[in-house]
């Protein structure tokens, strides 16, 4: 968190005190209390990092966005021979390196890439989107899913060792579910400050919210829309819950799934608690 607060090139100190504000952090480290303490601190640089480049791509055209994202591909594939041209270089170049210093880190960086190219899509925003259902497919990556999917692995390598391939397909499910409340939970929570992001006319700020395209979808307002999809997050809360009982039922057979199904579970009350 200091490094990006000190490193970062803030617009002005309005920002920097709003974003030490939000307490990200905390919500982070709440995510991941079992990790290893060196994994959890550079989760939560790049979780953050990402928050940072989010909103920075907002204020973006596509072009430079996709430069951008163009450029980091070059240091993850060639991290020996790149040479930082921007401060947004150096900061991912540092950061990169921290994490290879760990093994098995390269499927969280290509995910937090995959998320990154996500601003570079000429298809973004509600008009292209023609379902939720469709929506969330896309925003499972764009809100940075699969990196936190890896990341509860990643951080706790005790719990990584102990799930097989074939617990991971057990897992799939919640994941899944999880994935979409997440998502959701977040478009509520942003609703407003996406919107006004929007308004800058930017190819980058595309509105790409879930509570816009149930409203477009459905052809209701956005304070209907809002209040379907804060029903539809409890509604999956509930299935959550029936799933869990199947795949890791307590005292069951599947009963050491119960630490990673617990990781998921914290995943979503983290996004609660940072939307709070």
């Amino acid at each position: 968190m200091t490094y990006l607060v000190n490193t970062w090139e803030w617009p002005s100190e309005k920002h920097t005190k709003a974003f030490i504000s939000w307490n990200l952090s905390e919500v982070v480290l709440f995510m991941f209390p079992t990790g290893e303490t060196e994994r959890v601190k550079l989760a939560c640089e790049l979780l953050l990092l990402g928050f940072l480049m989010d909103d920075h791509f907002d204020k973006n055209t596509l072009s430079t966005n996709d430069a951008i994202v163009s450029s980091l591909h070059s240091l993850l594939s060639s991290p020996a021979t790149f040479t930082p041209q921007t401060n947004i270089d150096t900061m991912h170049a540092t950061l990169f390196a921290k994490f290879s210093t760990h093994p098995n880190s390269a499927r969280i960086l290509e995910a937090y890439l995959a998320m990154l190219g996500c601003h570079c899509i000429p298809s973004r925003g509600p008009s292209s989107l023609s379902s939720l259902k469709e929506y969330l497919v896309f925003r499972e990556t764009d809100v940075g899913m699969p990196i936190c999917v890896e990341l509860l692995y990643w951080t706790d390598p005790a719990l990584s060792s102990s799930i097989t391939p074939r617990d991971r397909q057990l897992l799939r499910p919640l994941e899944k579910l999880a994935n979409y409340h997440v998502s959701i939970l977040n478009d509520v929570f942003s609703f407003e400050r996406e919107w006004k992001a929007a308004q800058s006319n930017s190819e980058g700020g595309a509105l790409v919210n879930g509570v816009a395209v149930l409203a477009e979808e459905a052809n209701i307002s956005v304070t209907a829309a809002r209040g379907l999809c804060v029903a539809l997050v409890r509604a999956w809360e509930a299935e959550f819950l029936k799933l869990v009982d199947e795949v890791a039922p307590v005292g069951g057979v599947e009963g050491r799934l119960r630490r990673a199904v617990e990781g998921i579970e914290r995943r979503m009350s983290g996004a609660e608690q940072g939307g709070q």
